[in-house]
């Protein structure tokens, strides 16, 4: 080092013309015309530990204030670890682990709490800056687990994509995109593919979609596996997989949500249920403004974990179905708190708690239906049997109800299942996998015209998944013109064919015929050709909605300024942790 050169100089370089310095540790470039404020500002806030060596003086008279300086950054380099050590590298990792599974904000790293917690369980670790935890590690982290989902999807045939659009607290708008598939260990899996702004940031209609959702195909090489896209029921949406040539399943949970909301919100003819709703709704805002009535509520259950009462919300029927569930629960507590105040609402007469408990009743079956499609796992058999369930289900129920209001939503539910749920059983993907689960067959169909044409599309994949032998390229072994002392060959080849498509017929009718196995068995080890392509096809879009859970925790009010590329790191890794 040349004397009375800053020590600066030692972790910078200079461009040729002079005019940049470059940083040797992480490349950084700033603008200097000789001066060192900038570098060392940097080295501070991105170096800590190398910028603790440059505080020295220029001047001649502090040489002996430098040399002690220089001793003490000496004695606390060595209780440091060296950046370059295994054990610092293992630590950066598991603090950028914690930012992607945990959702906490990068700045976590300045918070004193944190650091002094950091200190005492290591006090050799120096955590990383703010911006190196962003653009180094979690970078790193992201592009590795990129890296094997990427080579683990090369290995997939076939993958089936959920995708939705969600506007965040900054209102920026985002689609995510989701897909399902089975490994090659024959285990089902879902990751996050990506959760970014659409292309044309502010157009919404049918092509931007298309056009976002090829590039993300594209960028993963999965264009030409994606079997179905299941989404809601939205024109925009739908059309979008129109353009891209690919099939679309309609969300059973978005649908069910149709036929529900329409039976409680837009059934004219049921005139006594909408009042008993809003009353239902207008009980719970009393408790939820007044601090003493909840206070008197929670006493009155008598119980050390009280209930909570729970809010209708507009968009979601099964909100309905919780407050009423959630009421009837907690009835006597209500009724109790509800008569001692003069200013409360009136309480519910014994008519109306027998509606209540009808019609909690029947919404319980669609709740269960909700719950039992939305899990992860295979699902899309499911659909067909559920569908069938709930039809029976309603119809005994039917002959039972005696209050006028719940016989009346019972009905205007059964007709909703037959106009909107019915036509799964005519779908494609649908009905074959339903016949292709051996705890269901032929027996869960409703129709048995529906349920014969799943077989006859069984047979015809089993003959395209299993090909004749005419189909495959086979060495002719015969002379040019013909050999007659190879004839039989050629007739024996013949005969293969025709007995190859019987096999499959004759495969199809066993499997048919066999008894149906338990609910609780493993479907994926039963079926390992034909499922490949049907069963990795969710019945919902719930997925999408998920992580616009976790985007709405990562781009929260708090954190509005959160830039939407690093908004898809930290979902990416939230959602795709099980990678790493």
């Amino acid at each position: 080092m040349i004397k009375g050169l800053s020590l600066v100089w030692k972790y910078f370089k200079k461009s040729t013309d002079k005019k940049l310095a470059t940083c040797l540790i992480c490349q950084k470039e700033y603008r200097t015309s000789g001066n060192t404020s900038n570098l060392r500002d940097h080295l501070k806030r991105m170096h800590p530990n190398m910028e603790n060596e440059n505080d020295r003086c220029s001047s001649g008279s502090s040489s002996i204030l430098s040399s002690m300086r220089s001793i003490d950054s000496h004695f606390k380099r060595g209780a440091e670890y060296d950046p370059t050590s295994s054990r610092k590298k293992e630590i950066d990792k598991a603090l950028a682990r914690l930012i992607g599974v945990d959702l906490q904000p990068f700045s976590i790293v300045n918070h004193e709490g944190f650091r002094s917690y950091t200190k005492i369980l290591d006090p050799r670790y120096v955590l990383p800056s703010k911006t190196t935890l962003k653009n180094v590690h979690i970078q790193n982290m992201y592009e590795q687990c990129r890296s094997k989902l990427r080579d683990l999807l090369s290995a997939v045939e076939y993958l089936a994509i959920t995708t939705d659009c969600w506007t965040s607290a900054a209102t920026e708008s985002y689609i995510t995109v989701t897909c399902q598939f089975i490994d090659p260990d024959f285990s089902m899996r879902t990751a996050v593919l990506s959760t970014m702004p659409l292309l044309e940031a502010t157009n919404h209609n049918a092509d931007n979609i298309a056009k976002s959702l090829h590039d993300i195909f594209i960028n993963y090489d999965i264009l030409d596996k994606v079997t179905y896209i299941v989404t809601d029921n939205a024109s925009n949406i739908t059309k979008a997989c129109e353009i891209l040539k690919k099939k679309n399943l309609p969300c059973l949970a978005h649908t069910l949500n149709l036929v529900v909301q329409n039976s409680l919100l837009q059934d004219k003819d049921n005139i006594h249920l909408a009042p008993l709703l809003q009353k239902c709704k207008t009980i719970v805002t009393f408790f939820k403004k007044s601090s003493n009535a909840t206070e008197l509520f929670k006493k009155a259950q008598n119980t050390e974990t009280p209930l909570k009462l729970i809010q209708e919300v507009a968009t979601r029927w099964n909100s309905s179905y919780m407050m009423i569930k959630r009421i009837l629960e907690t009835i006597d507590a209500i009724s109790s708190v509800l008569m001692a105040n003069r200013k409360a609402p009136e309480p519910f007469t014994e008519e109306e708690m027998v509606t209540l408990k009808q019609v909690e009743k029947i919404l319980s079956l669609f709740y269960t239906l909700t719950v039992r499609c939305s899990g992860n796992g295979l699902t899309i058999s499911l659909i067909i049997p559920l569908v069938n369930g709930l039809y029976r289900n309603l119809c005994e129920m039917e002959t039972k109800i005696d209050n006028v209001t719940a016989l009346r939503l019972c009905k205007s539910l059964k007709e909703g299942v037959v106009e909107r749920l019915f036509p799964y059983e005519k779908r494609t993907a649908t009905k074959i996998s339903t016949l292709l689960d051996p705890r269901f067959k032929k027996k869960a169909f409703i129709s048995i015209l529906n349920a014969n044409s799943a077989a006859m599309l069984l047979e015809s994949e089993m003959n395209c998944i299993a090909p004749s032998v005419s189909e495959r390229p086979i060495e002719n072994i015969s002379q040019p013109g013909g050999d007659p002392l190879f004839q039989f060959l050629e007739d024996a080849r013949n005969e293969e064919v025709t007995s190859r498509k019987v096999d499959n017929i004759i495969t199809k009718r066993q499997y048919l015929e066999r008894p149906n196995l338990i609910q609780s068995a493993n479907i994926l080890d039963f079926w390992k050709t034909v499922a490949l392509k049907y069963f990795c096809i969710p019945a919902t879009s719930t997925e999408s909605e998920r992580t616009f859970s976790k985007c709405g925790v990562v781009s929260s009010e708090r954190r509005n300024r959160l830039k939407p590329k690093n908004v898809d790191k930290i979902v990416f890794l939230n959602k795709n942790h099980w990678l790493s």
